[in-house]
């Protein structure tokens, strides 16, 4: 895995070895900033990269401009991929790591984004109502993108009336780049 485009194109990221975690593809990470870039500047935005796995989105993010990411993460393994990517890229100074459960960060933060990715294992619990959970808990600003990776046979029930939705479909996996419309 690599990063693609920005300051730090063609560098490479450790992944895990394993299939315990499955990092987002370069051909779905292409498309998906490409679809961002069309929409964000990327320059000095703050990123917020939940189930952060490797720190993949989130440093591809740095790479584009972005000015701070925020690594949230379970997994002590994950998170020292994380850890070592960061180190490898030399952006220690834009880069926070946290060691914690999503749903408890959400919860708590006081912080607010312009743009979260949210890559979950396809078999959490109640994965359809992450979109919900992150725009309910106001850490992103007005006008915010969700980024959402999950499995083709989950069902991530929208409302069209409260969002601008776009979904790409990878295989099996479905992306899903969310903004909350104004009125709700």
């Amino acid at each position: 895995m690599r990063i693609i485009a920005g300051k730090y194109r063609g560098r490479l990221l450790t992944t895990a070895d394993d299939l315990t975690v499955r990092p987002t593809t370069d051909r779905a990470k292409q498309t998906i900033f490409d679809i961002l870039s069309a929409r964000i500047e990327f320059d000095g935005i703050r990123v917020l990269d939940l189930f952060a796995g490797s720190g993949s989105l989130g440093l591809e993010a740095l790479s584009r401009g972005a000015s701070a990411v925020t690594f949230v993460e379970k997994a002590k393994r994950s998170l020292v991929l994380a850890e070592r990517n960061i180190k490898n890229l030399g952006c220690e100074s834009e880069s926070t790591l946290y060691q914690a459960d999503v749903f408890w960060y959400l919860k708590n933060t006081k912080q607010s984004y312009d743009l979260a990715f949210a890559d979950p294992p396809y078999k959490l619990e109640m994965i359809e109502t992450i979109p919900e959970r992150v725009f309910e808990s106001s850490v992103l600003k007005e006008n915010g993108y969700l980024v959402m990776e999950h499995s083709k046979e989950t069902v991530a029930e929208l409302n069209p009336s409260h969002y601008e939705i776009t979904r790409k479909p990878f295989g099996q996996t479905v992306v899903l780049i969310l903004k909350k419309l104004a009125k709700h």
